[in-house]
This record gives structure tokens, sequence and C-alpha cells, in this order.
């Protein structure tokens, strides 16, 4: 695989991993098996997908969910007493994978957010966009990156 299909490959299980979220967080059905996510995958993902890296990153964001809170590590970033609860669904979905991404993988932190900027694209407004720009400029200078501590 060529250097560049394996990042169109990765940005494209991004962009799955957000839509998966986004049914989940729309489900209100926070706990899903792996047949779950092999079946969305096989119903939506183009074959260009990293499935691999897409699995790693939906129960990434479910594991994370069970041990913290990750509405609370956003809202940090928030300031001004915002909630996440404000923000509309796709922006959550897309600011809790890129935050679990940067958490987990081992991906420079400045690819990562313009990965998710540039998925915000995709569904958003210019407005939206800048706001998801701006809250994951804000959660990369707190976050600690359990993917640099792990042997």
């Amino acid at each position: 695989m060529s250097s560049s299909t394996g990042i169109i490959s990765k940005t494209m299980a991004r962009f799955v991993a957000v839509q998966f979220m986004y049914k989940i967080h729309m489900t209100g059905d926070t706990a899903f098996s792996p047949s779950d996510v092999d079946e969305f995958v096989n119903t939506y993902a183009p074959k260009e997908t990293n499935v691999k890296f897409f699995k790693r990153l939906v129960s990434n964001v479910s594991n994370f969910s069970k041990d913290a809170n990750l509405d609370e590590i956003i809202e940090t970033s928030l300031g001004n007493n915002a909630l996440i609860s404000n923000a509309q669904p796709v922006e959550i979905c897309i600011i809790k994978t890129a935050l679990v991404e940067m958490i987990y993988e081992k991906t420079d932190i400045p690819v990562i957010i313009n990965e998710y900027v540039e998925i915000a694209k995709d569904f958003l407004d210019a407005k939206s966009v800048k706001f998801i720009n701006a809250v994951l400029d804000k959660i990369a200078q707190k976050v600690e990156r359990k993917c640099l501590t792990q042997v």
C-alpha cells in the first residue's frame, strides 16, 4: 500500500468513525458490540477505509467513556461555563472522536486537528468548523497522550 493510500484509508476511517459515533449518540445506546461495529462497516464504510483503525477509534471512544467523562474534558476547554450539551450532535461526535485519537494514537496532534476540521467541513457551516478548530486546539494543549507512555 502506498503512503497516500494509507493516508486516504485512515481519513476514511476517521470519517466513518464520526458517522458511527453520531449513530450511537442519536440512538442513545452507548453500549455496542463488535457485531454492531462490523455491521456498520459492512453497510456504510467505503472499501478504502482502514477498518482496523476505525475499530480502534470507536473502541477507544467506548472504553474511554467508561473510565472518564469526555464531556468534562471538553467543557474545560470551552470556557465561559459552556456546556458540550449545547453543541450540535455532529460537533460533539467530531470533538470526542478527535479527543480520543489525540489520547490513544501516535498521530501528530496538528494532523489530527486538520483531519477532523476537514471532516467538519463536510457536515457543518463555517462557524461550526471554526468552533471545532478552536476547541480541538484548546484540548490539544491539555491532553495527556497515553500512547506516549505505553510500552
